[in-house]
Order: structure tokens, then C-alpha cells, then sequence
């Protein structure tokens, strides 16, 4: 297994996506974190996230829903502390999506609008469904898969890590994997501009995560607009 990742301001004066990763006897964890909040705080809370799943991820490796569940649920309730603790960061949260792995078997969670993506030899097998209002139109059939991305509404969160009193990921069942098979972590500002067909030919044109990750950003780079938003992914290889 091998895995690479990117995070990057974009257009902005700063970054508030955070990316991770943590490896402990055979496991690795992966965390993508897309920070929300004035005062500079999104970066804040992305990073709390983050740290804060990787480290008690390290303290009980477990490729199980319930563990999962329980690196996020501590992640929220740090959080959530430290919004009581300051003023300034009251409204602070952050999406996440997480996932650990050995390699034979697999099991991932999101909150938010920050995206996993599984591909098999059959294509996209999966894709994390947002937590916004864009999506919820798409469910509604009001638009369509792509239209999501040029939605007004595409950045209006219906869920997300604030406190363990809003706590409601979606957490998958453990999943088998096969050679070849691969994930994609990515957070908004990279899925708005590189869609499931770019993904899937950069995919089959490439040996290797930096590869299908590098091919990737030229779509990105092709179809991004002036002062785009944060963009970070997580590529990984079975």
C-alpha cells in the first residue's frame, strides 16, 4: 500500500484544510479535515480534528465502525471544548473524512462536505455522500450530480465536527479489499474542479498515487477560477 497527499491555499491568503496520517501496528489512519470559521479559525478547527482522531487512533488501532466512531467522537468533544473556552472561536467546526486501512480491509467516515471516493477494477464503487443542501437538492431531484458543484448552496453544511452535541457521521460497515483497488480523500476545493471522469482516467493512467495525484491537478489547474478555495486530497494505492 502506498499513499501521498497535497494540501494547498489555492486562491486564498490562507489554509484552512488540514491533512494526517498515522501508522501503528499495520494500520494506517488517514484524516482530511476542511476547517469553517471567522477569525482565522477553520485552520484552527481543521487541525484539532485532525490531531485529535490521529492521536487516539494511535492509542487503540482498530479497522471497526465503533472505533471510528470513537476517534471522531473525541475529536468533537476537544473541539467542542475549545469553542466554550474562547469567544472568538464559538462558531468554529470542521468537515472530516477518515480512513483506516491495512490493506486487506477497510473502513471510512465523514462529516461534511469533504469527500471519499473507492475505486475498484469496476470503476467508483463508492463516494461519501455530502452534507450540504446542494446534495440534499440533488436527492430531491431538483439538480443534477454535477450541478452540485456550481450550486450556491454547495458550501451551506447540514452536518459537520462542531461538538459532541451535533455529532452524526456517516460511517461505513468494514469493507474487503483487492490489489489495485484505491481511495481518494479530497476536500471541496479539489472535487469542485476535477470530476468522477477526470478521477477515474487519471486512475487508469497512472502507477502510482503521486501519479494519479499529479494527473489529477492538471484538472484542477485546467479548470480552477481566480481565487478558487483551499484544495487538499489523499491518494492511496492497494
Amino acid at each position: 500500500m502506498k499513499a501521498v497527499s497535497i494540501t494547498n491555499r489555492g486562491g486564498r491568503t490562507h489554509n484552512e484544510d488540514c491533512v494526517g496520517y498515522a501508522h501503528t501496528e499495520g494500520i494506517w489512519c488517514f484524516v482530511l479535515c476542511d476547517g469553517l470559521g471567522g477569525h482565522s479559525c477553520g485552520e484552527i478547527a481543521s487541525k484539532i480534528v485532525c490531531d485529535a482522531v490521529l492521536e487516539a487512533f494511535k492509542k487503540k488501532p482498530e479497522i471497526s465502525p465503533c472505533a471510528l466512531r470513537n476517534y471522531l467522537e473525541k475529536a468533537a468533544c476537544i473541539l467542542g471544548e475549545e469553542r466554550e473556552n474562547d469567544d472568538k472561536k464559538y462558531n468554529m467546526s470542521s468537515t472530516a473524512v477518515v480512513l483506516v486501512t491495512d490493506g486487506k480491509k477497510a473502513v471510512y467516515a465523514h462529516a461534511g462536505d469533504s469527500r471519499l471516493y473507492y475505486i475498484s477494477s469496476d470503476g467508483i464503487s463508492a463516494v461519501t455522500s455530502d452534507h450540504s443542501i446542494a446534495f440534499m437538492e440533488y436527492e430531491q431531484g431538483r439538480i443534477t450530480y454535477d450541478d452540485i458543484r456550481k450550486s450556491p448552496n454547495q458550501n451551506r453544511l447540514t452536518r459537520c465536527i462542531n461538538d459532541i452535541y451535533g455529532f452524526a457521521p456517516d460511517i461505513s460497515e468494514v469493507i474487503e479489499l483487492n490489489n489495485n483497488d484505491a481511495f481518494l480523500m479530497c476536500s471541496d476545493g479539489f472535487w469542485e474542479y476535477v470530476n468522477e471522469e477526470n478521477i477515474q482516467v487519471a486512475f487508469r493512467t497512472s502507477y502510482s498515487p503521486k501519479s494519479w495525484l499529479r494527473k489529477m491537478l492538471l484538472y484542477l489547474h485546467e479548470n480552477e477560477i481566480e481565487k478558487n478555495d483551499n484544495y487538499s486530497a489523499i491518494t492511496v494505492m492497494i
